[in-house]
Formats: structure tokens, C-alpha cells, sequence
């Protein structure tokens, strides 16, 4: 009776083109145009600041700096203007957004640098710029790195005859060789910031999408009465309804989570926070593909576990929506609490429902779970959703909540 149950709510669900659409389809095909326009929006707004000529405008330059400034490496328009020019508009356009960056060199700049050895405090160059404008912040980054880095070096040289002198070791003279690094570990770091938060969200929302109407859809329309009223075992028919929404929000999951993969060569940026990730080198292995696949079922059985039961509290899918919400309201902060942490930290962790899950995920993505983590992670979402099953089928023997008396 369980198979029979069970291709009753399987034949609902798949010979519903509507459905269909608006369970598998529609969601899938959002996530890919959505993900893949954000993700290109975010690569040409990064492509755009780093071809953004800025306006900046330098007081008091000594003309030895003037002379090393090179414009169209740094990709600047650059005004001189006297010390005693008044920079209020121009401190104002900074503001607006119309100017990025002005420099100033304070007065008497060039005689201090000569007089190094009567100073206590050496002479400053002041820059102006808006935090809240990413045009100004790379100016102000560019300009620092390349063309007052480069006058430093200058007037040290001027200064000791060779730099070298000055120097009493180098740090990473060159920077490549220093980098030791495992590329798949890397590139997994880069896509476990945002994925496991986005599965664990998906994975909820295709399972209350269906979910509710499952069964707090059937005490409404007065079919679940009709259904109770069979030989049918009671349990059977709970079963039969949990397995047939996990499967559905399964497949859900399953299509979502390819929509995410199609859409990667566009939304890598985005899913990374706008570092550079290489997607060839995130290559799983069997047994970690097994290990992502457990985790996502398990945590679904908590879901479904959970929908069904407020579900089955409920008298209508408005009422049942109403209990949801907070759920997932809660699931919600336990995926973004991964997302800007670092995930369980503890053994322990990992047994929290939902929490321990995606961080279990992120771990997994990251080539960092270890075989302790996926048991206890595992283990504990299983426990947590028998619980829930065998709560659901004693609250189908109860005629007070399932007739809605």
C-alpha cells in the first residue's frame, strides 16, 4: 500500500505540466538568467573600474615627482595646481563623485626630504578621496602602489646612492614563487562562500513549494478525509506522503543545483565575491560526490520532516504557510551564519540540524571534511528526521488535527 501511496503522489506531481513547470522549470530557468546576469553585471562593472580613466588633481607636485609620474600607466588625468590654490570645489566634486582623488604635498615638501636628518617627522603626502565610490578608492589604490612607491624608491636612491643599501633583506622578491597553494583546495574555498547557502535554500523552497499542499492542500479541498476513510493504514499514508515530497524536492534540488553549475562560467565572480576562481581544478571524486549527495538528502529529510508536520497542524495552505515561514525564516540565518563565518568549528557542530548540514557542505566543497564530520553530520539529520516521520504519523492518528475539528 506504502508503493501505492507513494505513485499517487508521484503521478500528482510529474503528470502536472503546470506543476512541473512551476516546480522544476521555472525555478531552474530563474536561477540560470538571474545568476548569469548578475554574474556578468558584477565582471563588467569590475572590467569598468579597472579601465576607468580618474580625474586627479595633484598640489604642490615637486617636478622630480612630476617627471616619474607616467600618466597612461597609471590611467590618469592629472591637473597640477599651485599650493596656493583653493581646493574647496575640488574637495566638493570628490564628494559628488565628479573628481576621484586630489594629492597634496606639503608645503616646503622638498626641503624636508633634503633636511631627512633634522626631522623628527617626515614630510607628508595627503590624499583626498571618497570611500563610497569605487572609481576613487582604485585611484587612490593605483596611485599609491605605482607612482608614489615609485618617488619613494626615487629619493631613496638620491639619497644612499643604491636602495640596496637601505635594504636589509628583501620579503618575497618574487612574489609567484612565494605563492604555495593547492589550486582544487583553493578554488573549492571560492565556491563554498555562497553554494552551500544557496543549496540550503533551495532545497527548502522546493520542498515547501509542493509540500504544503500535500497535505494541508488535501484537508482543504476535504480529499484527506476521503483518504483516511480507506483501509489504509494511517502511517502508510504519512510515509507514503513524506517519501513522495522528499523525492519531488529531491528532484527540485537536483535541477536547481544544475542551473547553478550551467550558469558558473558567468556567475563565477559573483559566487566567489569577485575573486578569481578556476573552475578546472575543481574536480571531486566519487566518493565526495556521494558524501555532497548524503548531505543534501538528509538535510531534505529534515525539511520535508518539518514542512509535513506544520503542514499536517494546519487546516489550510494559508495557515500552513503561515507556520512555514518562520522555518524558513530560521534555516535562512543557519545558511548565512556559514556564509560570513567560517562554518562549525566543533565535532559537535556538525550535529546541529540544518547549521551542521551546511557546514558540512561548505566543508565538502572546500575539500575539508573529514570523515568524523559527515558521520556525525549524517547520522544526526537522519536521527532529526525520524523524529519528525514518527511525530507526523502520530499526529495523523490524532481525528481532532487531521479532520480539522
Amino acid at each position: 500500500m506504502l508503493r501505492d501511496i507513494l505513485k499517487k503522489e508521484l503521478k500528482r506531481v510529474f503528470t502536472d505540466r503546470r506543476l512541473v513547470f512551476s516546480a522544476f522549470i521555472l525555478p531552474a530557468l530563474s536561477i540560470f538568467i538571474v545568476y548569469t546576469i548578475m554574474g556578468s553585471m558584477l565582471s563588467n562593472m569590475m572590467d569598468d573600474i579597472e579601465e576607468h580613466t580618474s580625474t586627479v588633481y595633484i598640489q604642490n607636485a615637486p617636478v622630480q615627482f612630476q617627471k616619474v609620474v607616467d600618466e597612461k600607466k597609471l590611467n590618469m588625468s592629472i591637473t597640477y595646481i599651485d599650493m596656493t590654490e583653493d581646493t574647496t570645489s575640488i574637495k566638493e566634486q570628490i564628494k559628488n563623485g565628479e573628481v576621484d582623488m586630489m594629492v597634496k604635498f606639503e608645503d616646503g615638501f622638498l626641503d624636508k626630504v633634503n633636511n631627512y636628518k633634522n626631522l623628527e617627522i617626515p614630510p607628508e603626502v595627503k590624499t583626498f578621496y571618497n570611500p563610497s565610490e569605487e572609481y576613487s578608492r582604485e585611484s587612490r589604490k593605483r596611485f599609491i602602489e605605482i607612482a608614489l612607491n615609485k618617488y619613494e624608491t626615487q629619493i631613496l636612491t638620491d639619497r644612499f646612492g643604491d636602495i640596496n643599501n637601505v635594504v636589509a633583506f628583501d620579503v618575497d622578491r618574487n612574489s609567484d614563487e612565494s605563492i604555495v597553494v593547492d589550486e582544487k583546495k583553493a578554488s573549492g574555498q571560492g565556491i563554498s562562500m555562497i553554494l552551500p547557502m544557496l543549496i540550503a535554500i533551495i532545497l527548502f523552497s522546493g520542498a515547501m513549494g509542493i509540500g504544503m499542499d500535500t497535505i494541508a492542500g488535501e484537508k482543504e479541498r476535504g480529499t484527506m478525509a476521503t483518504l483516511l476513510l480507506t483501509p489504509v493504514k494511517r502511517e502508510t499514508i504519512a510515509l507514503g506522503k513524506v517519501i513522495g515530497l522528499g523525492i519531488v524536492a529531491i528532484v527540485s534540488a537536483i535541477v536547481s543545483f544544475a542551473a547553478i553549475i550551467a550558469s558558473m562560467p558567468f556567475s563565477s565572480k559573483m559566487l566567489t565575491g569577485g575573486a578569481d576562481m578556476n573552475l578546472g581544478a575543481l574536480q571531486f571524486s566519487t566518493f565526495q560526490l556521494i558524501q555532497l549527495l548524503i548531505i543534501m538528502i538528509t538535510l531534505v529529510g529534515i525539511y520535508v520532516g518539518l514542512i509535513c508536520l506544520l503542514s499536517v497542524r494546519a487546516r489550510t495552505v494559508k495557515e500552513a504557510g503561515t507556520y512555514v515561514t518562520p522555518v524558513f525564516m530560521v534555516v535562512m540565518i543557519a545558511a548565512f551564519s556559514t556564509m560570513f563565518g567560517g562554518g562549525a568549528t566543533e565535532l559537535y557542530h556538525y550535529a546541529i540540524p540544518v547549521y551542521g548540514s551546511v557546514s558540512a557542505l561548505k566543508a565538502a566543497l572546500s575539500f575539508e571534511l573529514t570523515m568524523n564530520q559527515f558521520l556525525v553530520t549524517a547520522i544526526s539529520s537522519f536521527v532529526v528526521s525520524l523524529i519528525l516521520v514518527r511525530l507526523i504519523t502520530l499526529t495523523f492518528n490524532d481525528e481532532k488535527v487531521m479532520l480539522n475539528a
